[in-house]
């Protein structure tokens, strides 16, 4: 492996450093996900009844509801009911649900709604288009992986059958499984489950003689426990990477918003209107309409109505819309219509009528903090049901604008980001929906219903505490026999070293190089790493970071595909017999001299090693390898010369 460092001599001022440090997380590491108050909850519901009727350890909360049967000795735990803390953990659960939702899906409706039938699923996120259901037994199989995540999100209720059983192997844990519902969780009689229920609202019920490994939440709905069930916590800690952007500094050209930065919901005239439970970052207003539908949502902000605070407000939208659409168009040839998969760089795209987005759109910055994108439409614009934007490369919130000239309408379960802008007309978003980001109006409504919208994540970690690297970008790219990476620091506080995480599912990582860190450092510093034996095909990669305490974060995680095929100057790498039992032989165009076989199973991890290789000709046994799929590569001189795949039978 080889590593290459460079050092800038250029130090930045104290004051710049002091700057990036408290107000520009932009490209901060990632954290694994936390719980806050809920952490010591086995059952919380935002707002309904709690009711157990069978055995029960951990605590219980309702932040408007009854809390009836948790009692001694079938009991043991504290009941928490209208409390300051069931108001905290009500916002923690929004936070939760946030960054749960905001985890890359690797499995979008690629299973049928069924669970169960004896299958066995590799670790991953499951996202099915409706409601779902859990029939006879399903096998969760972490491969050996203690870390391995499970999520699985129903876009409707959640219903698991009589009997109905999760089934944890090779590593996988309890706390690392989450079952997500936009609606009603039913789990029948004589059921063992393992795994988080979150209903997002919904009632949920656990019926009776039931085994529960795992937490019940729900943001508004019932909690039933069973006669005869028992219900535990999972042993952590939960190990569920997340990338938590808190604060959004955006780039000077598009830092227009003033005052109304802090809205995620405002309208300059016209009403704001919630349908249903929702929840909310951010504040909420109209300058000239009512403010209505809130009472039953989480919300972390304030309600302006009509006051000094909107009446500003109103002045900084309408000063932002007059700057915004006088940034200069560099994009006019786009389809009225986006989406459909497409990646799209940084911008200023103008249709010249109404326009729409279907289907997921990628908006890659390529690792450019300041990477703008501005979607103007010269009339309405639609986004379809299920649409999703995504962000690659260090994109970010703050820097994205949709820009309708009329109304903004966006349909259910929509995963939005950006700043939405309706100018004259109404701003709209259909149930179950996900906005990070703003719906603001000129002069129309806001609707919302039964979603989540924030414009900043709010993180579970303190502030102001000191980031531990604030890392301005990580990029990863192909070239003729290996993946280089290369990331960037603009400070270093108590690092010790990093770690290059591989990956070929984007779940199960590991290491493959290590790097020491500059320790402290207000230097910007470049740090590059070469993978010399890349796995054919799709690839992940990650910095894992290590303080001198032991402390570690990671960064966000970044694809590559390297496909040796490509290139007409590898050596010929032949085997024979594959698939084998026992042993296969290896011939290769090339003489060898003290070269290595390296063997990687399917999660990327290196299961043999043979070194000290010779001549044309060597033999493989088997030896204590399982059955399966395995990718092999053979290095010489600290080079990959060749690479293939090998199948192991019985």
């Amino acid at each position: 492996m080889l590593i290459k460092r460079y050092i800038m001599r250029k130090k930045l001022k104290s004051s710049l450093v002091l700057t990036l440090l408290l107000f520009i997380p932009s490209f901060i590491f990632s954290q694994t996900l936390e719980l806050g108050l809920l952490s010591t909850f086995e059952a919380y519901t935002g707002s309904g009844a709690a009711t157990n009727s069978g055995t029960f350890t951990g605590d219980v909360g309702s932040n408007d509801g009854a809390i009836s049967g948790f009692t001694p000795p079938s009991f043991n735990g504290t009941i928490y009911n209208d409390n300051a803390v069931t108001v905290q953990a009500r916002i923690d659960l929004l936070r939760v649900y946030i960054h749960l939702s905001d985890i890359f899906v690797t499995h979008p409706n690629t299973h049928s709604t069924v669970f169960g039938n004896q299958e066995t699923l590799s670790p991953g996120v499951y996202s099915i288009g409706g409601a779902g259901s859990l029939a006879g037994i399903v096998t969760l199989d972490g491969g050996g992986n203690t870390d391995a995540v499970f999520i699985i999100k129903f876009e409707g209720a959640f219903t698991a059958g009589v009997g109905s059983s999760v089934v944890l192997i090779n590593g996988t844990r309890a706390c690392n499984v989450f079952w997500i519902a936009e609606g009603a969780i039913s789990i029948g009689a004589s059921s063992t489950i393992k795994g988080t229920l979150y209903a997002h609202p919904g009632a949920l019920t656990i019926g009776t003689n039931c085994n529960m490994e795992g937490r019940l939440f729900s943001s508004e709905g019932a909690i039933t426990i069973g006669a005869g069930s028992i219900s535990n916590m999972p042993a952590g800690p939960i190990s569920v990477g997340i990338y938590c952007l808190d604060n959004c500094s955006p780039a000077s050209a598009v830092n227009v918003l003033g005052s109304v930065a802090g809205f995620t919901l405002f309208t300059s005239d016209g009403a704001v209107a919630n349908a249903a439970t929702s929840g909310f970052i951010g504040d909420i207003g109209s300058d000239d309409g009512a403010v209505s539908g809130f009472v039953t949502s989480t919300k972390y902000g304030s309600f302006h109505n009509a006051d000094a605070t909107t009446a500003q407000a109103k002045i900084d939208l309408e000063n932002a819309y007059s700057q915004l659409i006088n940034i200069p168009i560099t994009h006019t040839a786009h389809a009225a219509s986006f989406g459909s998969g497409e990646t799209l760089n940084a911008g200023v795209y103008f249709i010249g009528g109404a326009g729409s987005l279907s289907g997921t759109i990628n908006l890659d910055a390529n690792n450019n903090p300041d990477a703008i994108f501005i979607f103007r439409f010269n009339g309405a614009f639609s986004v379809a049901a299920q649409s999703k934007v995504i962000f690659r490369n260090g994109t970010r919130r703050c820097n994205v604008f949709w820009i309708a000239e009329g109304a903004a309408s966006m349909g259910t379960f929509t995963f939005m980001k950006g700043t939405v802008i309706a100018h004259d007309g109404a701003c709209t978003m259909g149930a179950n929906g996900n906005l990070e980001g703003r719906m603001l109006s000129t002069d129309g409504a806001i609707g919302f219903s039964t979603g989540v919208a924030y414009n900043t994540t709010y993180c579970f970690t303190q502030k102001p505490t000191p980031l531990p690297i604030e890392l301005l970008s990580f990029t990863v790219n192909s070239a003729d026999r290996n993946v280089q990476l290369n990331w960037i620091t603009a400070t270093e506080i108590n690092n010790d070293y990093f770690n290059v995480e591989r990956s070929s599912d984007g779940i199960n990582f590991t290491s493959i190089s290590k790097t020491n860190g500059a320790g402290n450092s207000t230097n910007v510093i470049r740090y590059s790493s070469d993978d010399d034996s890349p796995l054919n095909g799709l690839s992940y990669y990650r910095l894992k970071q290590t303080d001198f305490d032991g402390k570690t974060s990671y960064s966000s995680i970044e694809s590559v595909t390297f496909n040796n095929l490509n290139y007409s100057n590898y050596s010929n790498f032949n085997i024979y017999p594959n698939p084998f039992s026992e042993e296969t032989i290896f011939n290769s165009s090339e003489k060898l001299k003290d070269a290595m076989l390296v063997v990687y199973n399917s999660y990327g991890q290196v299961v043999k090693q043979m070194p000290n290789i010779s001549g044309h000709t060597f033999t493989m046994q088997r030896e204590n390898l399982s059955n399966g799929l395995y990718f092999v590569n053979l290095i010489q001189d600290g080079k990959m010369i060749a690479t293939n795949k090998i199948v192991i039978t019985d």
